[in-house]
């Protein structure tokens, strides 16, 4: 959950004028090397009324192939299909710790809850633009640790204002995770309740949260840019009123400096 949370928060913003989340990156156009790091202010985790800061190191290695390495999307190939813009890619997700590590993992509102364990995820994406607007759905499914459940994600982006040097754009998404993903991020068993304090509760399938937010990509010379994002994620539905949720709407900001080799 806490590369999910950062992800959420990429959506927002396009790095190199390529969209995280908002779909998948379109086909290269030929071998490309990024390298940068940025802050970012994120909830500890989904519902948390608490928010901190995280660095965010980047770095991304793309290929004319289709092929591309990066510490934010993982392992994995894109490519152009028509008027479709495919991506599949081998990930990572932490997981959640149910007390606080350090500064930057975990949260002491989840004790008794136990840990959910990292898992290898595939993220399989498609992508279509109807005008200026590029629309995307992707769905995240857990190679280990099934029993965690899967998530689909709905995206639309837009651009706002485009310039030489700046480029503001729109991002909408939502997410819909099955009865499993939804229990283990949201739902409490008696087990749970018994060591937590919170009272038991069954999360069923359903749309989990709904983000919005805008991204500002400003050129400063062929190989420096700033990219930075400010946006809200409003949980829903069985989410939204779940004993761990505590904070349904929060914010979420970042910004980061990209050297482009």
């Amino acid at each position: 959950m806490r590369h999910a949370i950062t992800l959420t928060l990429l959506s927002l913003c396009a790095f190199g004028g390529k969209a995280f989340a908002a779909g998948p990156m379109p086909a290269a156009a030929g071998d490309s090397f990024s390298a940068g790091a940025g802050l970012a202010y994120v909830p500890e985790y989904a519902g948390a009324d608490k928010s901190r800061v995280i660095p965010l190191p980047f770095i991304e290695r793309t290929f004319a192939n289709g092929v591309f390495l990066s510490t934010m999307r993982g392992i994995g190939y894109q490519t152009q299909l028509g008027d479709f813009n495919l991506s599949g890619a081998l990930s990572y997700d932490g997981g959640r710790e149910d007390h606080k590590e350090n500064y930057f993992s975990g949260s002491d509102a989840l004790k008794g809850m136990g840990k959910i364990q990292g898992t290898a995820q595939a993220v399989l994406s498609v992508g279509y633009n109807i005008g200026t607007v590029g629309l995307s759905l992707s769905t995240k499914q857990n190679l280990s640790h099934r029993e965690y459940g899967y998530t689909f994600a709905l995206g639309a982006s837009t651009a706002l204002y485009t310039t030489a040097s700046d480029q503001i754009g729109l991002s909408v998404s939502a997410e819909y995770g099955d009865k499993k993903h939804n229990q283990t991020y949201f739902g409490v068993t008696t087990t749970q309740s018994a060591a937590s304090g919170y009272r038991a509760y069954t999360a069923k399938a359903g749309f989990n949260n709904l983000t919005a937010g805008l991204n500002w990509n400003h050129v400063i010379n062929s190989s420096w840019s700033v990219y930075s994002a400010a946006g809200v994620t409003r949980l829903t539905s069985d989410a939204a009123d779940s004993p761990l949720t505590k904070r349904k709407t929060t914010p979420m900001l970042m910004t980061g400096l990209i050297y482009k080799f």
